[in-house]
């Protein structure tokens, strides 16, 4: 992926996908280069997640 989306546009895109492998039977090129961005984009979304997580921990720390 050339650019880093949203973790809202970041599941958007993984819905269409799954949709996309489960409704339309893409060939087996297709079906790989769609788990490979899924892939990507789920590891995205867990690295912001977890980012998340690590400020908000921090912030509430602060607070003590």
């Amino acid at each position: 992926m050339s650019k880093e989306l949203s973790y809202k546009e970041a599941l958007t895109r993984i819905n269409q996908i799954v949709n996309r492998i489960e409704n339309e039977d893409p060939d087996i090129d297709e079906l790989s280069q769609l788990v490979k961005e899924a892939t990507a984009l789920i590891a995205q979304c867990k690295e912001k997640l977890e980012n998340t997580e690590t400020e908000i921990q921090s912030s509430l720390e602060k607070l003590n």
